[in-house]
């Protein structure tokens, strides 16, 4: 019978293994703690004093919707985009009051690889305005998509789109905004956007308008604007919104508490003690390339407030999305009312101005804030653009990043054990 030899763990090799093992849990530290970690200039509010005067009507919004669709596709050029333009205008300036800040309404011509297109830009300024007061800018596409590649029907591909949801909810949730934001008479500039030529199928896909917005934004600009929020496709009947990258972390940080005070997040309460449902999931993560994308590559805070998971059951960019289906019997007023008095608390509860030292460095330095996400993620959703990026959930893989570490250690303190057993 054959004496396999014992093995001896030699002072060499139990070196080679404490340093292994440090090495890996030091890789593991960013790893674990990146996902967690928020840097916020943004200043702690309180909201629920305001919860109960929140006026944004999904009612009103959702008449745009329909308003809107009737008109056909409002594609790049169309006569239905030029309506929608003068009614916008028309709207806001009759919604002018007196001893309120005024809007003011102005039309930005634009032509790129021979398309031409205008974004409507709405500004309402306090009577205090310099060129560093506050600046938050919301935006949404009032363009409708020129072709319908995701349709069943074949033979309809080629054909423009309605756009109720994708186009239409989100410009008329502007509108409404735009109809209640005077009263507020906030200390600080907002901006209204609508962009078009969003949604123009084009290759490589391009967002003309939002582009053409940030070629278009001084530093001074630049520095000034705490927030850059886009809303897009909010009026799905089945409303999921999820945490959507790239995105700034710091300003990400701030919906979820704006959520919880109005019943959003599942089984959180709300501001009267209700359980709140599950419309806002921070803990799936959807890479999605959009309108925001233009902010962030100037240094702004931007995020997306989209659903892209359009109709009962859909999977991400499923569903209606990009077909003859997406129609204004698919929106719902309730969906808009929900995120557009999100969006209203935001701005009454000053939940996007940064503080106000934070501030004043950042504008001695003239670097933007900490992003959440790097320019290797940019360039890679600027790859990939309509469709639908990998998701993930950060406090999964850091478990198992964690729990990888953890099994490693216990293995080779196991081993270590068993081959002291065997010297002895």
């Amino acid at each position: 019978m054959l004496m396999r030899k014992p093995t001896v763990l030699t002072a060499s090799w139990r070196k080679q293994t404490i340093a292994t093992l440090l090495i890996l849990c030091v890789c593991s530290v960013p790893f674990t703690a990146q996902a967690d970690k928020v840097y916020s200039p943004y200043q702690p509010v309180e909201m629920c004093e305001y919860v109960d005067d929140l006026t944004f009507n999904g009612t009103l919004a959702n008449q745009s919707v329909q308003w809107q669709s009737s008109l056909g596709p409002r594609t790049i050029g169309s006569e239905a985009a030029a309506i929608f333009r003068s009614s916008v205008e028309e709207n806001l300036t009759e919604w002018n009051q007196e001893n309120l800040p005024q809007w003011n309404v102005s039309m930005h011509e634009y032509t790129v690889q021979n398309l031409t297109f205008t974004n409507i830009q709405a500004s309402l300024r306090p009577a205090n305005y310099s060129e560093t007061t506050p600046r938050i800018v919301l935006v949404a596409h009032y363009d409708s998509r020129d072709a319908a590649e995701r349709d069943p029907d074949l033979n309809r591909t080629g054909e423009p789109i309605i756009g109720a949801n994708d186009g239409a909810s989100g410009a008329a949730a502007l509108l409404e905004l735009a109809r209640i934001i005077p009263p507020m008479q906030l200390e600080y500039e907002v901006e209204l956007l609508w962009t078009d030529a969003e949604d123009k199928n084009h290759t490589p896909h391009t967002f003309f308008g939002a582009d053409a917005w940030g070629a278009d934004q001084t530093q001074v600009d630049i520095n000034r604007t705490d927030a850059y929020i886009v809303l897009d496709m909010i009026g799905d009947a089945d409303l999921q919104l999820t945490h959507i990258w790239p995105g700034n972390g710091s300003l990400w940080s701030t919906i979820t508490p704006l959520a919880q005070s109005l019943g959003m997040v599942e089984n959180h309460p709300d501001c009267k003690g209700t359980p709140g449902v599950k419309i806002l999931d921070m803990n799936t993560s959807f890479g999605v390339s959009d309108d925001h994308l233009a902010a962030l590559a100037i240094g702004i805070p931007a995020i997306d407030l989209i659903d892209i998971r359009f109709g009962p059951n859909a999977t991400a960019f499923g569903g209606y999305w990009h077909t003859h289906e997406d129609t204004p019997d698919k929106v719902s007023a309730e969906s808009l009312q929900t995120v557009g008095r999100l969006v209203e608390l935001g701005l009454k509860s000053n939940a996007w101005i940064w503080n106000s030292s934070i501030r004043q460095s950042a504008e001695e330095t003239q670097e933007p804030e900490a992003e959440s996400e790097t320019e290797d993620e940019l360039n890679e959703v600027n790859e990939v653009k309509d469709d639908k990026l990998e998701s993930k959930s950060y406090p999964f893989l850091a478990f198992i990043g964690g729990s990888s570490v953890a099994i490693l250690l216990v293995g080779i303190l196991a081993l270590n054990w068993k081959i002291r057993k065997t010297v002895k």
